[in-house]
């Protein structure tokens, strides 16, 4: 909390000095809000100011019309500042909450983990954008710790429990459409091939389908929205076959890569990462956390659009060194037989550290530490490295762990 809010005061600081960083990600929410009051219609329309930077589902700013954007704007800068850092602070304690589950005892060791999360240019770009992606973690975190919880208790899932998952799972595509990947994930995870059909699952699907289509009923009021949403996603699966992951900036940056070769890289990249999604869905032999994992690991060395929900997909990738973490050893021993682990979360760290060149523009007041891309790029291939050595070694590591 102490590292969050030193982050959150530190950009209001800066903001006092720059006041044109006020008209950031909340700016875009609040315009919306206001544009769909006025003429809900135009929102995604191309003519529209915010049309490139609209990415989010009615639902979304349908609750920021019938809230903030009903205020001044300075106002509502504020209270969305505010209610992000408390946000913030609730996605650290759902991520501690995580790791008690999972079996992480020692609050040395947690403090470990949160002190990776909780720091770097990732938090402050957050503050300085003042976007919603605090709120959609804390309540992705909020969603799979319930769902851990309640497979170790062994608890039946009622009505009320799944209600309220997939209707919170709905806000969060409403902010990160994509995230319909983890929904899909989520819902399938229990349910074998030769239950798909079962009444109780054919209720489950029909549950989800009516919560996304009632919190989205502007579709349907307004059809128009399909058809203007339809260009924003299709500008986007362009930016996303012409663009490079945020790791290889620094090689795009020196040589110059042909827009061909980056699209048939990043087709090929796309397409390995729905096979491992699919796999996803369909394995039954990974539990829900680790499926999450795998899915966050997958999108950020396979997806240009990683980058700009990372500060969720790192604190889900943190989770994939938790079997292979020696708990009740200390000094050289606890160093040596974590090393990979230990390796790992630095270079998780350096991530959350690495200043974003790309924004130099903005003047966000923040060191460049690392060098921008290149310390992207020695930091990613430095965390692949040890997921693949924890992952192919998986079996030695585990067994051990255990024994």
């Amino acid at each position: 909390m102490i590292c969050i809010g030193t982050w959150a005061i530190h950009f209001l600081i800066v903001v006092n000095h720059f006041p044109y960083l006020y008209y950031s990600d909340s700016w875009t929410y609040y315009r919306s809000g206001r544009q769909l009051l006025i003429d809900p219609n135009r929102v995604y329309e191309e003519k529209n100011e915010f049309w490139l930077l609209n990415t989010y589902l009615p639902f979304f700013l349908m609750l920021w019309a019938i809230s903030l954007s009903l205020l001044p704007y300075s106002i509502s800068y504020f209270i969305w500042y505010s209610l992000n850092y408390i946000f913030a602070v609730l996605f650290v304690l759902e991520f501690n909450k995580i790791l008690k589950l999972l079996g992480v005892k020692e609050k040395i060791h947690r403090f470990l983990f949160l002190m990776v999360i909780s720091n770097g240019f990732l938090i402050y770009f957050q503050f300085l954008t003042n976007q919603s992606k605090f709120l959609a973690g804390t309540i992705l975190l909020f969603i799979l710790r319930r769902e851990i919880q309640y497979k170790k208790e062994e608890k039946e899932k009622d009505i009320k429990y799944k209600f309220i998952t997939y209707f919170l799972f709905g806000l969060i595509v409403s902010m990160i459409p994509y995230f319909i990947f983890l929904l899909l994930i989520f819902i399938f995870h229990d349910i074998t091939l030769g239950e798909l059909l079962k009444k109780e699952n054919l209720e489950t699907y029909g549950l989800v389908a009516i919560i996304l289509l009632a919190q989205n009923f502007l579709f349907f009021i307004y059809p128009e929205l399909i058809f203007d949403y339809y260009k924003v996603f299709r500008f986007f699966q362009w930016v996303q076959l012409n663009s490079v992951c945020y790791y290889l900036i620094f090689i795009d940056e020196i040589f110059i890569i042909p827009r061909l070769a980056k699209y048939l890289v990043n087709l090929i990249l796309m397409i390995f990462m729905y096979e491992i999604i699919g796999f996803l869905i369909i394995t039954k032999k990974l539990k829900i956390h680790e499926k999450f994992s795998y899915f966050a690991i997958a999108f950020i060395f396979l997806n240009h659009l990683a980058y700009k929900t990372i500060i969720i997909l790192l604190p889900l990738t943190v989770l994939f060194f938790i079997p292979f973490f020696y708990q009740d050893i200390i000094g050289r021993d606890f160093i040596k037989k974590n090393k990979y682990v230990l390796i790992g979360l630095i270079s998780i760290l350096g991530i959350y550290l690495t200043f974003d060149t790309r924004i130099e523009l903005l003047n966000p007041n923040y060191p460049n530490l690392f060098g921008g891309g290149i310390g992207y790029l020695i930091f990613t291939v430095l965390l692949g490295i040890c997921l693949l050595k924890l992952h192919f070694d998986k079996d030695y590591y585990i067994v051990e762990t255990k024994s």
